[in-house]
């Protein structure tokens, strides 16, 4: 019996079992205005779970549009797992489905995109990042053939909206941006960067994360963008701590 009450009562604290109150009635809970006062303190602290992960949202869409979009996803996407960090990881696609938003906010789930990578990258694992000198007893010849794999805290969002000039944002920005919204979310360190990059670097970046070699993935970031620069994006990729510290050399595990 104990179980299922449990079961019955979770399920309705999200509004998805009205089947509960006759279960509590049979333990003695008579008091359906108990069950609302639990309820709601439950969407209370969830909403402030999402406003934390998703603030520049909150702030662009209003309080209360917010707090419309964050009680729908929590009656639809109540939290799988005990630790209240890692709830929100749907949201982006929870949004991208609310259309009444995405009509009028056509940005929004890339914004919320970047925003959950903000978060995530806060709470990742931390890691050794490379730096240039772990790359010194690499032959010259063999640079190319460099497997490099991102930093845990590391996210790529690509979006065709300008989602780094709004993430932060107090409002709109008047002009709007043209460029599209390329981004690097990572946290080599204590503090999470949000950088925009370049057609080539994104590329760059994106074909690494994917197993490329190094001399691969740089043909990659030429062919997306012709004023790639190797030296340049990479040396300031090892100085911001993209990259793991492990690393693998293709020709040598063929």
């Amino acid at each position: 019996m104990l179980p299922e009450l449990q079961t019955a009562f979770r399920a309705s604290t999200f509004g998805r079992d009205e089947t509960v109150q006759a279960a509590l009635a049979a333990d003695g809970l008579r008091n359906q205005h108990r069950l609302n006062i639990y309820r709601n303190n439950i969407y209370l602290s969830l909403i402030g779970v999402l406003e934390a992960a998703f603030p520049t949202i909150r702030t662009l869409v209003g309080e209360e549009n917010f707090a419309v979009l964050a009680n729908r996803f929590i009656a639809e996407h109540p939290p799988q797992a005990p630790q209240l960090y890692a709830y929100g990881a749907d949201f982006a696609g929870f949004v991208d489905g609310f259309d009444a938003a995405v009509e009028e906010l056509p940005f929004l789930p890339d914004l919320a995109r970047v925003e959950w990578a903000v978060n995530d990258a806060y709470f990742a694992a931390d890691a050794a990042s490379l730096s240039p000198g772990d790359l010194g007893d690499i032959a010259p010849e063999s640079y190319g053939m460099l497997q490099l794999g991102l930093h845990p805290s590391a996210h790529l969002v690509d979006s065709p909206w300008p989602v780094w000039h709004l993430w932060g944002a107090d409002a709109l920005p008047d002009p709007w941006p043209e460029e599209p919204g390329q981004v690097l979310v990572q946290r080599p360190g204590d503090k999470v960067d949000v950088l925009l990059l370049t057609t080539g670097d994104f590329a760059f970046v994106t074909a690494l994360k994917s197993g490329d070699t190094l001399a691969a993935a740089a043909q990659t970031a030429v062919g997306a963008d012709e004023e790639f620069d190797l030296q340049t994006a990479f040396g300031a990729h090892l100085n911001r701590g993209t990259f793991i510290r492990e690393f693998t050399i293709a020709s040598a595990i063929e």
